[in-house]
């Protein structure tokens, strides 16, 4: 009934503005009822206006406040992709199939699937299993995204992995008695690890989401992982149980981070076994796998932890893989269209077939076994003669302590459960309401209209679009 009763009124005035006007009092009639109306409208307007007027002043107002958050907290709260979701990530190198040539890295978008695929295939590394990255694949907006990525620089780290695998851990009788901590590119670790999951236990370390503006290209990562997850998966079943582990760890969770208008910072610490775990688990030995001779001491956050392993009497080398060259041979091949000459790229330690044998004479803390030394009839008295100087010599490397803006951050003393983030470390500032939760980040300037500020986020950023 409500809504019949303006459209009686509009009617009934309707009827009163159609009377002639030459009969007597229409004229004061007609005013009297169109002031009325005007009078009861303009205060309608009024009103309306001013309801308006309110709301719009309730949208404009500012009750948000400039909180500092964990950025790994603050994904896992709002979005991987949080602040920036209509923006695109970027892959270098993607597929549409994996390294074994199938589309089967589709089913590795699922997080159970890739959990299989890299969690060790040994209890006693499980521990030391960080599955965060792989956690990210929860948000179907980012497997919407994601694809297999392969470089050539991925296509390196697999063929140098493939040699130690082949040359240097199947022959050694102490294997694992060593650890590996690769400390490459997400991506370049990942196929790293491909080229030896037969002779080893990977222990991935990947402790953060992926972001588009993310300091720490994680996705590329994510991208690799799909790449090599089959492979990888039906390799670590075959591993021996004897095997070193692999610590996979991603150089490029320390990138400089410059702008927080442009960048989110997801960059994290790598979290690895104290010394005590490793004397309990009798490692004696910890390869430092490097991108090349560049880098001459371990990365800030692990220098404590390295400077723990020397003085536990844990023996620490650094290896670079740039010290394992390419050559590309001539090798015959046979099949059933008869024999042909083909070529194969193999990486040699020292760059040559001559100075490869010595890579036992540079890391002594591998035996090799006694078969090893028949295929090198000149090995044992060459390194036994007094003027003997290998081709190649690993770099001078101890680690030393220094101070780190990580210096300190062990949680859980010497026995050491990883480390507490410095301050301005993987933490983002947020726009927040308390009635709508986070409205936007500072990267990428996304959000909402700020009054008062021109819709910038303040202190030197913004979100204004």
């Amino acid at each position: 009934m409500s809504d019949q009763k303006p459209l009686n009124n509009l009617s009934r005035a309707g009827r009163i503005n159609r009377r002639k006007p030459e009969e007597p009092g229409d004229h004061k009639q007609w005013w009297e009822t169109s002031r009325r109306k005007f009078i009861i409208g303009g205060a309608a307007l009024a009103a309306t206006g001013a309801a308006l007027w309110g709301g719009a002043a309730y949208l404009m107002s500012d009750d948000t406040t400039d909180v500092d958050k964990d950025s790994l907290e603050l994904q896992k709260s709002s979005g991987w992709n949080v602040g920036s979701e209509d923006k695109q990530l970027t892959l270098t190198g993607a597929q549409t199939k994996d390294s074994q040539q199938n589309e089967n890295w589709r089913r590795y978008l699922e997080q159970s699937a890739m959990l299989s695929a890299y969690q060790p295939k040994s209890a006693q590394w499980m521990p030391f299993f960080v599955p965060t990255l792989i956690q990210s694949l929860q948000f179907e907006t980012l497997r919407n995204q994601l694809a297999p990525i392969f470089t050539p620089d991925m296509s390196e780290a697999y063929g140098r992995g493939q040699t130690i695998a082949k040359e240097f851990l199947k022959n050694a009788e102490n294997a694992g008695e060593t650890c590996l901590i690769v400390d490459l590119p997400g991506r370049d670790s990942i196929a790293f690890g491909a080229g030896l999951a037969d002779a080893a236990h990977l222990v991935t370390i990947f402790d953060n989401f992926p972001h588009p503006l993310g300091v720490t290209p994680s996705h590329e990562t994510l991208g690799a992982m799909l790449y090599y997850a089959g492979e990888i998966e039906s390799k670590q079943g075959g591993a021996p149980a004897n095997s070193p582990a692999v610590f996979l760890l991603d150089s490029n969770r320390l990138a400089t981070y410059k702008d927080a208008d442009s960048q989110f910072d997801n960059r994290y610490l790598a979290k690895l076994p104290s010394a005590q775990k490793f004397g309990e688990m009798n490692i004696k030995s910890i390869i430092y796998i490097t991108p090349d001779r560049t880098r001459a001491e371990e990365l800030d956050d692990l220098n404590e932890d390295f400077v723990e392993y020397k003085n536990k009497n844990i023996n620490v080398a650094m290896l670079p893989l740039s010290d394992f060259t390419a050559v590309d041979e001539t090798v015959a091949r046979t099949g059933s269209g008869g024999t042909w000459s083909d070529t194969e790229r193999r990486y040699y330690y020292g760059g040559s077939p001559a100075s490869h044998m010595f890579f036992f004479y540079s890391y002594p803390f591998y035996r090799p076994y006694p078969t090893y030394y028949s295929r090198y009839p000149n090995y044992s008295s060459a390194t036994r003669s007094p003027s003997f100087r290998p081709p190649v010599a690993p770099p001078r490397y101890l680690p030393a302590a220094r101070p780190t803006m990580f210096s300190g951050t062990r949680i859980g003393g010497a026995s050491g459960v990883g480390r507490s983030k410095p301050s301005g470390f993987g933490r983002s500032t947020v726009r927040m309401s308390p009635s709508r939760g986070v409205v936007g980040t500072r990267a990428g300037r996304s959000g909402y209209y700020s009054p008062g500020r021109s819709g910038s986020f303040g202190r030197g950023g913004g979100y204004g679009g």
